[in-house]
């Protein structure tokens, strides 16, 4: 069995990137998936954001479909189980996210018996029992994944591996329902209760506890900020023996940081971070130089790093904040708080 998460099939990133070269990245992590699941021919777990967004464009749910329909067509005995992450649940429940209309394509197909889906519907629910591998999808809000938590908590033996969507020890997210947070002592009763933790949702890989808490990390970068934490990338093999990591993607050759007076060493590389110093006469020139970059350059994305008279001249935490408002469904997230009569009142006013 492999464990992937995070791929963001679809990505659409603001900064740093060209229609071009949005689109190579679109590709990229479309043909690293299909290359990936060529190494597994058992069992293949997608433990949450296969996409990058609740909906994305319609032709990358019908190619990836295409690439689980081939993966499963060629091996009879392989199955497919695909986990929701918190980028496959809105509150919008009137919609079909690209997630649920990937499962209803595969299980509408002639490998449909080899797929099965894991949401917000199911909970705490097992994945593989022979292994004792359950999994708590994401959660509508906060309070329904520690309802869950607490449930996994309380039956110790029932599995041995929990597969989880969600930060962990961060408190930003403690508030937000969009990203749910993990706490220190919620993983403490859970190692009590004789579970190992193999968590999806943030980018960079890391262990604690002895290897019994795995944050995985993505598979594949689909952002320079994904290239800094990790020196490689893994995947997640579980086998009988216990958990594998298996290489997926490494710095070397594919991510480069480049002082932006010695610019022209900056192709080759798929994720280019452009750094140094400049003056505040130099700004111009600094942009002209990136700009010039981004059009001749194969890289993915290419970002600003370059300090100008001391301060930060990137763009890239800006253009992320901006995607993640547009993102955000504020009036949906409004109307989610509401009653059935309060909504009818909002409804009435916004018409």
């Amino acid at each position: 069995m492999m464990i992937i998460s995070d791929l963001h099939i679809g990505v659409q990133r603001a900064g740093g990137t060209t229609p071009q070269s949005q689109q190579a990245l679109r590709d990229y992590l479309r043909n690293s998936l299909e290359s990936l699941l060529a190494t597994e021919n058992e069992w293949v777990v997608v433990n949450g954001d296969l996409f990058d967004k609740f909906t994305v464009d319609t032709s990358e749910v019908l190619f990836t479909c295409e690439i689980f329909y081939r993966w499963l067509g060629e091996r009879p005995s392989a199955k497919l189980t695909l986990i929701s992450g918190n980028h496959d649940w809105s509150p919008r429940g009137h919609e079909v996210s690209s997630f649920h209309l990937l499962s209803a394509m595969l299980q509408m197909s002639g490998v449909g018996h080899d797929v099965e889906v894991r949401d917000h519907i199911n909970g705490l629910s097992r994945v593989d029992a022979s292994r004792g591998v359950f999994c708590i999808p994401h959660m509508p809000n906060q309070a329904l994944f520690d309802a869950e938590i607490q449930n996994a908590a309380a039956t110790p033996g029932k599995g041995l591996y929990l597969l989880l969507h969600c930060n962990y020890k961060n408190t930003f997210a403690d508030h937000s329902d969009h990203s749910l947070n993990l706490s220190d002592d919620q993983v403490g009763a859970l190692m009590e209760a004789g579970w190992s933790l193999i968590i999806g949702h943030e980018h960079i890989g890391y262990s604690l506890r002895g290897g019994r808490v795995l944050v995985v990390g993505n598979q594949f970068p689909s952002s320079v900020s994904d290239c800094l934490g990790n020196q490689t990338k893994h995947a997640v093999r579980l086998t009988d023996t216990g958990l594998e990591l298996v290489q997926t993607w490494s710095r070397d050759g594919f991510y480069l940081e480049v002082d932006w007076r010695q610019i022209e060493e900056g192709a080759g590389a798929d994720f280019i971070r452009v750094t140094g110093e400049a003056t505040s006469a130099e700004a111009a020139e600094v942009i002209k130089a990136i700009s010039t970059l981004r059009q001749t350059s194969d890289a993915f994305v290419i970002t600003n790093a370059v300090k100008v008279a001391g301060h930060d001249m990137s763009g890239e935490k800006a253009a992320e904040s901006i995607e993640n408002l547009r993102a955000f469904d504020v009036v949906g997230a409004i109307m989610a708080e509401l009653n059935e009569q309060e909504q009818e009142v909002v409804k009435g006013l916004m018409a």
